[in-house]
This record gives structure tokens, C-alpha cells and sequence, in this order.
């Protein structure tokens, strides 16, 4: 069965002063109410990614990674706040009511069936702002939530980094190019199950998806638990964004 990494419940995230340069918009979500989204970039850009975070929400760390994606590829990247503000609490890592309760936590918040109509909207949103190439990239849970929007054929590519909650299988459900992004917090017998499937695919799937690992590096590097202050882990965090901005350009 499908788990949070080790590391996903022991790690906490690191504390960062970094003040974020974008701004934000609200979406209207049917049945539920407006979603917050933070947006970096150009309002008119006609390339949109698309990111899904970490149960560390709107993280100063993820928006930092955002800005620097926005800047650094000259596109817009948008962030909705699907917890709209409830994230997990940074104080309470690892959960003092143990690993099951985090994960039950994660399973509700994060239930496709309450985050499928905030992204539509979103993605609605954004081709409505001009977007006409959209690629989307997901954190942890989020890595999950777009193999779980692969139906709705959404996003031309997608970047999956230190994936949550994935089984092998769930490489059957990839129907487009993915960059898959570990680090050493995954289970290698899953990472390597499910690029085994993504492989099979065959035409552009298998010729456009890659697959960088980042074994010197903790689960939730590239988000909440990157520390930009620490010279080694931002050059690692902006590594793992030169690959995504590679693959983009690739597949977008």
C-alpha cells in the first residue's frame, strides 16, 4: 500500500525569512469556497506551471522555488493553496500523535475528490489569463495529485519531485512526459517500479520523460525542508530546478 517516506514524518521543515516577490489571486471553486493563488511571473505569460506543494502549504522555502522558476525559465508558475491556510503545523514535525495520524491528515486534506475542482479551476483560470502552454510540477503528495489528474489531461508534461504515497503502478496512469525526481527518502523498489512502467509506454513518453535522482539528498529537498540559507542545499535545490526548466523546454 501507498506511504509517506520515512523521512516525509521525521524531517521538519527548515524555518527561511525569504519575502516572496509574486502576488496573488482568488478562483472561484464550484462547492467549495475561493482559492487563494499565489502567482510569480508574468500575469500574461502563455507558458503556466502549474505547482502542487507539500503538506507545508505556502511555505516561504516553495515560494522561494517558484519565484526562482519564474525567473529563471520567464514563465508564470502558480501555487494554489488547496489547504487554504490549514497546512500541518511547522511545529509539529515529526507528529507528536504519530506517523498514522499524519497520514490519515494528508488522506483527507489532500482526497482527490476536494483538490480535482480547486486545480480545474485554476487551470481554467490561467488559460483564461492567456496560458496556452501549461506543464505542472508537485511536491511530496502533490507528486501524487497530478498522476491522479492524469484523466483530465490538463498539463502537457509534468515533474514529479520526491514523490509521496506512489506505488509502482502507478506508472500506468502516466500519460504524458514526467521527469521523475528522487531523493534518498523514497522507497527505491517503488521509484524504480514505476519508471520501469513509464518506460514501457513507448513514443513520446518514453522519449521525452527523464529521471535525475538525488540520493545525496533528504525527502521534501526541493520544498519546505530545502534551507536556501545553506550554500550546498540551495546549489541542490537550484540543480533540481535547472532539471525541471530542462525538461520543460523539452516538453512544453
Amino acid at each position: 500500500m501507498a506511504s509517506l517516506p520515512e523521512q516525509c514524518c521525521t524531517l521538519p521543515p527548515f524555518t527561511s525569512d525569504y519575502t516572496a516577490t509574486g502576488t496573488y489571486f482568488t478562483v472561484a471553486v464550484p462547492g467549495q469556497t475561493d482559492l487563494r493563488v499565489y502567482a510569480a511571473g508574468p500575469a500574461d505569460a502563455t507558458t503556466t506551471i502549474v505547482c502542487i506543494y507539500d503538506i507545508f502549504g505556502l511555505h516561504p522555502n516553495t515560494l522561494q522555488g517558484a519565484d526562482h522558476l519564474a525567473a529563471t525559465y520567464r514563465c508564470r508558475v502558480v501555487l494554489p493553496d488547496f489547504f487554504r491556510g490549514e497546512t500541518w503545523p511547522l511545529d509539529n514535525m515529526p507528529p507528536k500523535e504519530g506517523r498514522a495520524v499524519l497520514s490519515a491528515w494528508v488522506q483527507k486534506r489532500g482526497n482527490w475528490d476536494v483538490i480535482r475542482p480547486a486545480l480545474l479551476a485554476v487551470v481554467d483560470r490561467v488559460k483564461a489569463d492567456g496560458a496556452t502552454k501549461l506543464g505542472a510540477y508537485g511536491f511530496c503528495f502533490g507528486a501524487k495529485k497530478l498522476i491522479q489528474a492524469m484523466d483530465e489531461h490538463l498539463f502537457a508534461s509534468a515533474v514529479l519531485v520526491h514523490p509521496s504515497f506512489f506505488v509502482a503502478e502507478d506508472g500506468d496512469a502516466v500519460q504524458i512526459p514526467v521527469a521523475l525526481i528522487p531523493s534518498q527518502g523514497e522507497d527505491p523498489a517503488v521509484m524504480n517500479g514505476f519508471w520501469e512502467r513509464v518506460q514501457k509506454k513507448g513514443g513520446r513518453i518514453t522519449e521525452k520523460s527523464i529521471r535525475e535522482d538525488f540520493l545525496d539528498m533528504h525527502h521534501g529537498f526541493g520544498a519546505a525542508r530545502s534551507n536556501w540559507a545553506d550554500e550546498r542545499m540551495a546549489a541542490r535545490a537550484r540543480d533540481c530546478f535547472a532539471v525541471m526548466i530542462k525538461f520543460f523546454k523539452n516538453t512544453l
